[in-house]
């Protein structure tokens, strides 16, 4: 019971809610979206190989009545990160529409997601398997806009295919993109 409650204690002083996680299951992938950070705890989705036939959205939506959190980005320095990415969504418009919903996305910053993860996710796609892939974060760096959007410290891509287990962790900040993604490999 001592371990419980100190799990616990530690869960609420890391920011980890997990009583008010939402499970949000689009076609694509799998959302345990936080209420109280406004990003996901985590989004898994298999990445398999397929053929392009729906083109990038324009923007980004929230759903289900959750807020719409452009107006906390607009000007923050910081990306709407992607989770499961719109690559490995565009097989159909669904799944590509579905990806920019702010249950899917935390903020980034611009040389993260803009070079050193999308770097990421190209590998995986290169990978020419279905890849079960597990994104989600550690840490808090801050907050965004006026409904304080959860910043990450650190954010973690697991890919597990073809009996192969990777695990990155990436700082969430503009120096990243001094190593390639590799570096950030973990085990």
């Amino acid at each position: 019971m001592k371990k419980l409650i100190l799990l616990l204690l530690l869960a609420s002083l890391c920011g980890i809610a997990f009583a008010q996680q939402q499970k949000i299951t689009n076609h694509g992938y799998t959302s345990y979206w936080n209420p109280k950070t406004l990003i996901p705890d985590s989004v898994i989705w298999i990445a398999k190989p397929h053929k392009k036939v729906a083109d990038r959205e324009t923007g980004f939506h929230a759903t289900s009545g959750r807020p719409n959190l452009t107006k906390d980005y607009a000007g923050s320095g910081y990306d709407i990160g992607h989770n499961c990415n719109a690559g490995d969504e565009n097989g159909n418009a669904t799944d590509e529409y579905n990806s920019f919903d702010y249950v899917n996305t935390f903020p980034q910053r611009p040389n993260n997601n803009r070079l050193t993860w999308l770097a990421l996710e190209n590998y995986t796609r290169l990978l020419n398997c279905p890849v079960m892939v597990k994104v989600y974060w550690q840490g808090i760096d801050g907050y965004i806009g006026l409904d304080k959007v959860t910043v990450p410290l650190y954010v973690i891509k697991e890919l597990r295919y073809s009996g192969h287990y990777e695990k990155y962790v990436m700082p969430n900040k503009d120096t990243v993109n001094k190593h390639p993604f590799t570096f950030y490999k973990v085990n």
